[in-house]
């Protein structure tokens, strides 16, 4: 009789991994059910043996899944030249792209999520005046966006941003320039 797969549903979802466990598996069961020869204990312990292996192998091959990164906060910062510093804090490096709509500027932190929910709550900084208005970070299916609206039109040209790596924290700087008077 042949003895129950339960062991390989339970390993459906990780893809790579249960293809080869049922491989190996199925490539055990024919070689214990064509050599009538060999008793059947001997290859109920082939197939064990055989399915060990996979697995082992699986375990070494199989990426570990990567953890997402998630934003820690955002801050804003007036500089001396009247102009201001946003900047986002995120547990490590993610690709970044720039929009820009009229006075809005969106800045797309594509395999980021939202570390606290909290974070999702706006950043009035209207009362602070010039250059910017409000900034929110918006999540989405992956991705977060930094979603910053000025008090006038930017120009052709998005303001200048980089990426700052220390000791592990990735942070977003993006530079706004003085309002033109």
């Amino acid at each position: 009789m042949s003895e129950p797969k339960h062991w390989c549903l339970s390993r459906a979802a990780f893809g790579v991994r249960a293809s080869l466990v049922a491989c190996v598996a199925l490539a055990g069961a024919f070689v214990s059910s064509s050599s009538m020869a060999s008793s059947a204990a001997a290859g109920r312990a082939a197939a064990g043996d055989a399915r060990d292996a996979a697995l082992a192998l699986a375990d070494a091959a199989a990426p570990a899944p990567a953890p997402a990164v998630e934003v820690i906060f955002t801050g804003f910062a007036r500089r001396i030249d009247k102009g201001a510093s946003i900047f986002v804090r995120m547990t490590g490096e993610v690709p970044v792209v720039v929009e820009q709509s009229g006075r809005r500027l969106v800045y797309h932190l594509s395999g980021a999520k939202l570390g606290v929910r909290n974070n999702a709550n706006p950043l009035p900084t209207g009362q602070f005046g010039p250059p910017v208005s409000n900034v929110a970070l918006v999540p989405g299916n992956g991705t977060v966006d930094v979603v910053i609206d000025l008090t006038d039109d930017p120009g052709a040209k998005a303001p200048p941003h980089r990426v700052v790596v220390q000791s592990g924290i990735a942070t977003l700087v993006i530079e706004l320039p003085p309002p033109s008077e």
